[in-house]
């Protein structure tokens, strides 16, 4: 488990939900994929931890992919050094085999349900399902206030703010993040990721203390847009030959949270928990003369955004309660001594 990284595969925006199931795993490294499909409760994410489990004994890194609707359930597990990715093929991500049978397998784990013992239950799990729904549309809800609101206050610090000042700490900053070297490539890569995501416990970060040798920390406002600032930071880095991880912002689409260039054991962050090498403090941009006519209206909107923000959490805290209810409809009419028989035929297929 010590080798393993942790990150988000997908989350819930304003918007809808935001992927990064494309990217799991790199075309050209990708040697089986393994596509797992079934209902609440028939064990799709103690299946992938049992493969995460046998692949970290084997000496294998590897990267869990959490559920972002349930920060303690496994969407995918990902070994780039043994080619195998292990997902969660269901809706609201919902994949399908590419190259059948050559390289990707799905395994239906519904086949070890009792349908016929099942069915009688069909309106509970119908409304249990419809409950779950209106549960997640309201979640979607309250972001998008929060999202009005940090988008609004957003533009009215970019209007204060001294560009000059600005272009002159992202030079520094660039200068100081590739002043030292690491390999490089012909051709950088772009891959997205997610490591911030709502979820029925709040607002978590998967970003870690010792994750990476070096840590940067961009000061800024609370909502403070340096979305531009780690764009030039990743267009010059792939400049020089690096790839280039960008964090997505699941709150605020299209934006980026942090940058990781993993070739220089570096990460470039705007979280404030952190242990931190250096800090670029781009708040100091926003001269506090401009700043002051607008403090009183960016408190007032930074205290509805945690509000909408905490109601967001508690609806998908809700949604996660009529999820496991849904599970307890499944769990007893599944065959679990044939689930393990699919278990079993899938690690033996790992060898081939």
């Amino acid at each position: 488990m010590s080798t393993a990284r942790a990150l988000f595969p997908g989350a819930m925006g304003p918007e809808g939900f935001i992927s990064c199931f494309d990217h799991l795993m790199p075309e050209e490294k990708l040697r089986r994929l393994l596509i797992l499909k079934g209902g609440p409760g028939v064990g799709k994410s103690t299946f992938m931890r049992r493969i995460h489990a046998l692949l970290s004994s084997q000496g294998e890194e590897t990267t869990l992919y959490f559920c972002s609707g349930d920060p303690d359930s496994l969407d995918a597990v990902a070994a780039p050094g043994a080619g195998i990715l292990i997902l969660d093929g269901t809706a609201p991500h919902i994949v399908d085999p590419v190259i059948p049978g050559a390289r990707d397998s799905l395994i239906n784990l519904g086949v070890c349900l009792d349908e016929p013992a099942m069915r009688p239950r069909l309106p509970h799990i119908k409304a249990c399902m419809a409950d779950h729904a209106a549960c997640s549309q309201r979640a979607r809800a309250y972001m998008r206030a929060a999202w009005a609101l940090r988008r609004d206050s957003a533009a009215a610090l970019c209007a204060c703010m001294d560009e000059a000042h600005v272009t002159r700490l992202q030079g520094v900053l660039i200068a100081a993040v590739l002043q030292v070297e690491g390999e490089k490539r012909d051709t950088p890569a772009v891959r997205p990721v997610i490591t911030d995501a709502v979820t029925p416990k709040g607002e978590l970060c998967l970003l870690t203390d010792g994750a990476q040798q070096r840590v940067i920390r961009l000061g800024r406002h609370f909502v403070m847009d340096l979305t531009p600032v780690l764009r030039a930071l990743s267009h010059a880095a792939q400049a020089a030959g690096y790839d280039v991880e960008e964090h997505l912002s699941p709150m605020s689409p299209g934006s980026l949270l942090h940058l990781t260039i993993p070739a220089l054991h570096t990460l470039i962050t705007t979280n404030e928990t952190l242990a931190c090498e250096q800090t670029f403090d781009f708040a100091a941009c926003v001269p506090a003369a401009r700043l002051l006519r607008r403090e009183c209206a960016l408190e007032q909107c930074r205290t509805d955004i945690v509000r909408h923000m905490q109601h967001a959490a508690a609806a998908m805290a809700q949604a996660k309660q009529l999820h496991d209810e849904l599970e307890t409809f499944y769990v007893p009419n599944m065959d679990f001594a044939r689930w393990q028989t699919l278990l079993d035929e899938t690690v033996a297929s790992l060898k081939d």
